[in-house]
C-alpha cells in the first residue's frame, strides 16, 4: 500500500496508526460528505481520502482492517488526538485557530 495522506488534516500514513477512508463511490453520499466538509465535488481528488480521527468511535468497525460503517459521516475537525501531536502542540494550535479565527 502506498503513502496516504487526509485532505481535512494532511496526516500522512508514514506518521500516523490512524486508518485512511475513501470517499463513498455512492453519489449520493459524496455529495452529504462534501457538503458536511465543505468541498466542491468537482475539486474532489480522484484518490481523496479521509483519516479515521475524523470519525466518531462509533462509527468505525474494528477487526482486521477498520472499516466505517454506512451511516458514518466525517466532521472537518479532527474528534479524536492524532498519534503524531502532543497534547502541548494540541493546545498550541488551538490557540493559533482561535486567534485567526476573526480573520476568516
Amino acid at each position: 500500500m502506498g503513502r496516504r495522506k487526509c485532505i481535512l488534516c494532511g496526516v500522512s500514513s508514514e506518521k500516523t496508526a490512524a486508518t485512511f477512508h475513501r470517499f463513498p463511490s455512492d453519489k449520493k453520499k459524496q455529495e452529504e460528505w462534501c457538503t458536511i466538509l465543505n468541498i466542491d465535488i468537482n475539486d474532489l481528488p480522484l484518490h481523496a481520502f479521509i483519516c479515521t480521527n475524523h470519525f466518531h468511535k462509533s462509527d468505525l468497525i474494528e477487526g482486521k482492517r477498520t472499516q466505517l460503517k454506512h451511516s458514518a459521516v466525517p466532521s472537518v475537525e479532527p474528534l479524536r488526538q492524532t498519534d503524531d501531536s502532543s497534547d502541548e502542540e494540541n493546545e498550541i494550535n488551538l490557540a493559533q485557530e482561535i486567534a485567526l479565527s476573526h480573520f476568516k
